[in-house]
């Protein structure tokens, strides 16, 4: 009887070890089993951000077998909770270019710079950033409307766009292109009117408020369709950058520069994180966000939306959007505030 309960103990002995071994020899990521709360900087899931962030994750969770929410919580909530959360993995920021630009126009605190944060690695981009105006307006893209302004000495034209981000910095880049181009009282014609969701400014576009409006290119489609009634109809005036087969201007190519090259601005969608996470969670970030943005079918729903999954790793990632933020800095110093252009 003894022999066979030592027999037995050595058994349970040997699979312990056994199992002990597997367990080490089986690869576990800082991120597996937990809960990651992933904020974006936009209060609509509708738009471009929730919209990436949302297929990101999906992918992504699998890769790092955690369980991602996406948080639409606005830009100063994002900003404040990645700022305030714990170095440990649950709490992630995905977003585009306002993370730098917020902070460079004023509308955020310095202490949400990016050096205050670590920059992750970034996942895709949006070249699809857009203005757009009511089919019928007077003119069929945005050097049309500056020649229209230039033509018409007493009309306006008021633009719908956002402080702090992506519009803010499309319209400041035409602004001063016009001013050089057309002249200060050309440009002193194009009014702001600032702040809404990309359904408010349509709406302020169809009752008469508004001329011309920002938004992400997917949106506004629909409304672009001939079958859409007259008074709903859009047409797009200008793209930011070039959209892979889309014929529709872009700022570049209707003549837009900045420092003398011509503009074109797409949006980057990285991954940020608290500061003092440790690198460890940085490199398995990395190498999972670049299995995502190889996955085929993560790059034809990217694509559907005229999104492109655009993996770079988080070393190069900082050194690009860092390099990316200074080289803007001196063209949103020298702009005239948005007090100075808001219709008044």
């Amino acid at each position: 009887m003894k022999k066979v309960l030592a027999l037995v103990l050595v058994l349970v002995l040997s699979l312990s070890v056994l199992t002990g071994c597997a367990n080490k020899q089986k690869a576990v990521n800082s991120f597996d089993g937990k809960n990651v709360r992933v904020v974006i900087g936009s209060t609509s899931t509708t738009g471009d951000s929730y919209m990436i962030a949302d297929m990101t994750m999906r992918y992504l969770a699998k890769q790092l077998n955690a369980n991602t929410k996406v948080d639409a919580v606005g830009a100063g909530p994002a900003f404040e909770a990645i700022s305030t959360a714990k170095p440990d993995g649950e709490t992630i920021m995905m977003f585009h270019d306002m993370t730098y630009l917020g902070v460079l126009f004023g509308a955020f605190e310095e202490k949400y710079a990016l050096e205050n944060m670590i920059v992750g690695p970034r996942v895709g981009t949006n070249p699809g950033a857009a203005f757009g105006a009511k089919a019928a307006a007077p003119y069929a893209n945005m050097k049309e409307m500056a020649d229209y302004l230039k033509a018409n000495p007493s009309e306006h034209v008021r633009v719908n766009i956002e402080a702090g981000g992506v519009s803010h910095i499309g319209f400041i880049s035409y602004y001063e292109w016009v001013v050089n181009q057309y002249g200060q009282d050309v440009a002193d014609r194009m009014d702001v009117i600032v702040g809404g969701s990309t359904s408010e400014k349509l709406q302020m576009l169809w009752d008469g408020n508004t001329d011309v409006i920002f938004a992400d290119y997917s949106s506004l489609l629909q409304y672009t369709d001939p079958k859409v009634e007259d008074k709903l109809r859009v047409k797009f005036v200008a793209l930011l950058d070039e959209i892979d087969g889309v014929d529709v201007p872009t700022f570049a190519e209707l003549g837009v520069t900045l420092n003398g090259e011509p503009f074109s601005f797409s949006k980057d969608f990285i991954i940020y994180l608290p500061k003092d996470t440790p690198a460890e969670y940085i490199a398995e970030l990395d190498k999972a966000a670049e299995a995502v943005a190889k996955d085929p079918a993560f790059i034809e729903e990217m694509a559907k939306q005229k999104y492109k999954a655009a993996f770079m790793p988080a070393a190069e990632a900082k050194a690009y959007i860092t390099e990316k933020r200074d080289s803007l800095e001196a063209l949103i110093k020298a702009a005239p505030s948005l007090d100075e252009l808001t219709v008044k």
